[in-house]
């Protein structure tokens, strides 16, 4: 990739493409989607099951207000569940405003001297989520994943480059989920906080989602305990708008030094010398402890600092979804995200079980 391009705009570029691709890797851990309701379902078929319902001496705790709702012949998910998923997600982040410092020094401003093309973050996370319904429509739950992220950060201007970082990211959330149905009909309000640890970030990275769907039940005509859904609607995501974090010098050159061109430092020097004085400083900072790194200096107590402020390309898209109900204690769902700057897939497998803490 660096054949035939100016090497003063490639160690330039180098640095910041590295510092930008680390800072987005964080916001697609918790994009689940649940689709159970409480439901009364009017089939004659099922006249049996729900007139059961409404006879149960309902001895546990949770959800509050059961009993009632299997009194009125409600039918109502088990209370606790436990889902393992996989997802995957691609969207597209604009880059704002562009920090850099070198190790203790005050930061400065380089947006003006770079463009950056659309930034395309790519995510694969495994998570799994306890849940509980506190009420007949109210669900709250955990969300662990763990997983990895790419991002391929495209420079436009002074020169075309691109390069693709990856890393690896933990994240811890927790959200609650609205609920409710008219017959087959159902809708679901879900909202959730997430905080993603990557590994070359100084702090965790807020995010928050909103999930609103509407969907349609189809129940099985023999069995009421069985049955598909499915549903469409709208994720929404925001993101923190600004990341700081730090990378040594010598990580910047993850395949080495042999790529560059002869006299690079030379064509970096005479590159900083056309920078505002503020930039100049730390432009010449870093480009003399690259200096010393490509000849065999040890750097390790030299690093960048960085400040970006970022936006998604577009907050809202399409959901559309499914889900296999084989009983009440598992479910299998599926769902895709397109339309807008994002696109998603998910697969979950939920398992769930009744209430363990009987009322005294």
């Amino acid at each position: 990739m660096l054949l035939k391009l100016p090497s003063v705009f490639l160690v330039k570029s180098n640095i910041v493409i590295k510092i930008l691709a680390i800072s987005i890797v964080s916001l697609m851990f918790n994009h689940e989607v649940y689709a159970q309701y409480a439901s009364k379902e009017p089939n004659p078929f099922h006249k049996k099951y729900h007139d059961s319902l409404k006879n149960r001496d309902y001895p546990y705790t949770f959800p509050l207000l059961a009993k009632k709702a299997y009194k009125r012949g409600f039918d109502i998910p088990f209370t606790y569940g436990v889902s393992t998923a996989y997802y995957s997600q691609v969207q597209d982040v604009n880059i704002k405003r562009t920090l850099i410092g070198f190790n203790d020094s005050e930061q400065v401003d380089l947006s003006g001297f770079i463009k950056f093309g659309t930034v395309e973050s790519s995510t694969e996370a495994f998570t799994i989520r306890p849940d509980m319904w506190v009420f007949p429509f109210l669900n709250v739950y955990t969300i662990f994943g763990v997983g990895n992220s790419s991002t391929a950060v495209p420079l436009v201007r002074p020169v075309d480059f691109s390069t693709i970082q990856h890393f690896n990211v933990t994240s811890f959330g927790f959200g609650f989920t609205f609920a409710g149905g008219f017959g087959p009909v159902f809708f679901v309000v879900d909202n959730n906080f997430n905080f993603a640890n990557v590994d070359a970030l100084v702090e965790p990275v807020p995010a928050r989602n909103l999930d609103i769907r509407l969907g349609h039940n189809f129940v099985n005509p023999r069995r009421a305990d069985r049955g598909i859904a499915v549903w469409f609607g709208a994720f929404n995501q925001n993101i923190k708008g600004d990341t700081n974090g730090s990378i040594n010098i010598a990580d910047l050159f993850p395949n080495g030094a042999g790529e560059l061109q002869d006299n690079f430092i030379g064509r970096l020097e005479e590159w900083a010398d056309g920078l505002p004085l503020a930039q100049k400083v730390i432009a010449n900072q870093i480009i003399d402890r690259v200096d010393d790194y490509l000849n065999g200096v040890d750097v390790s107590d030299s690093t960048i600092t960085y400040k970006l402020d970022k936006e998604l390309a577009k907050r809202w898209n399409m959901v559309f979804g499914a889900q296999y109900q084989h009983n009440k204690h598992w479910q299998l769902r599926t769902e895709i995200g397109t339309f807008g700057k994002r696109t998603s897939f998910l697969i979950m497998l939920n398992y769930r079980f009744e209430s363990i803490f009987k009322k005294k």
